[in-house]
């Protein structure tokens, strides 16, 4: 089980990675359902 820093950047690398994928696309417009769906399939590793 990772130690609070290491949990930390897990976090921190994830938020990353999500805000990548959103300037991939900077017209577009999210809801939370759509923001969900992509958040799951971060999680689960299924490509968008």
């Amino acid at each position: 089980m990772p130690i609070e820093n290491e949990r930390k950047d897990i976090q921190k690398a994830m938020a990353y990675d999500l805000i990548r994928i959103f300037e991939k696309h900077p017209d577009q417009t999210y809801t939370a359902a759509d923001l969900k769906e992509l958040i799951d399939a971060y999680i689960t590793g299924v490509q968008q």
